[in-house]
């Protein structure tokens, strides 16, 4: 019976072991999941910036040569 204990403790301490680790994967999978999405959010910010600043060298443009002040 003891060696019955002995596989029961070393199965238990290999199962204990892979569920941290599971959960720890999980964790920075989530942790890169949030990581992507304030990457991809700041993207969209910077582009819509960019977008707003040529649309308004566009109109300023315009605006300049059909001698209109706006």
């Amino acid at each position: 019976m003891h060696g019955d204990a002995l596989f029961r403790a070393c199965a238990e301490s290999l199962a204990s072991e892979h569920n941290a680790r599971l959960v720890a994967m999980q964790a920075a999978g989530k942790n890169i999941d949030e990581a992507i999405d304030e990457t991809r959010t700041e993207h969209r910010r910077l582009r819509q910036e960019r977008i707003t600043a040529e649309i308004l060298d566009v109109v300023t443009g315009y605006e300049a040569s059909s001698g209109n002040p706006g």
